[in-house]
């Protein structure tokens, strides 16, 4: 926690200035409609936000959450121009977010950095409508070299990375991820998962979330 307060008042200003393509590249990937309601899950300090207001419109709804206090609070203050943007102070890993309640979600940096990586992924995929879909822009270190290695010791040094494929993990939960670029870089990873109905039970379900 005091971790990500103290990043939420120094190098996080830095990244938001350089969040402008990734943010539009997500709302273009999602094919986001006005009216769509869409979370935003570890939304840092809010950047995301500016972009998935405009893709939904007035009608639409914003959900941005993060587990620091602080990174809520400069999010909050970010968002308070706009009525139809909620940021909530939360864990991802265990918050129940509303079954089917959204049509699409983004996910930039923040799974891979969560105590429980399955847990939060079952979450995201619970709250998202049949045909819901999510862009997820993540740090992925599956390959086994001597860089990667001295960046997961470094990586769970700082953030308490538990090694989880970010890749692997969605492919557990939803019926269909796809890489957004045909060539991937060594140490992050950009996908679009969907959830699909389930056709065994017509439930809206995801028919294969963790237990427990």
């Amino acid at each position: 926690m005091q971790l990500w307060d103290f990043a939420a008042l120094t190098y996080y200003r830095v990244l938001d200035r350089f969040a402008g393509t990734l943010n539009t590249l997500a709302v273009d990937k999602l094919e986001l409609e006005p009216g769509e309601a869409v979370p935003d899950i570890g939304c840092g300090t809010g950047a995301s936000i500016p972009a998935l207001v405009e893709a939904v419109g007035p009608q639409g709804r914003v959900v941005a959450m993060d587990f620091s206090p602080r990174m809520v609070a400069i999010a909050r203050r970010r968002a308070a121009k706009w009525p139809n943007v909620e940021v909530r102070l939360a864990d991802a890993c265990t918050t129940d977010h509303g079954a089917g309640e959204f049509d699409a979600a983004v996910a930039l940096g923040a799974f891979s950095a969560m105590p429980d990586v399955p847990a939060a992924i079952a979450n995201a995929a619970d709250a998202l409508r049949p045909g819901g879909r999510l862009f997820v822009f993540d740090v992925r270190l599956a390959k086994k070299t001597r860089t990667t290695r001295f960046l997961r010791a470094a990586y769970r040094r700082i953030a308490g990375f538990t090694g989880a494929d970010v890749v692997e993990e969605l492919r557990n939960v939803f019926e269909r991820v796809e890489p957004v670029f045909r060539i991937e870089g060594d140490t992050t990873t950009v996908v679009m998962a969907r959830k699909l109905t389930d056709t065994a039970t017509g439930s809206a379900c995801t028919p294969c979330r963790p237990s427990g």
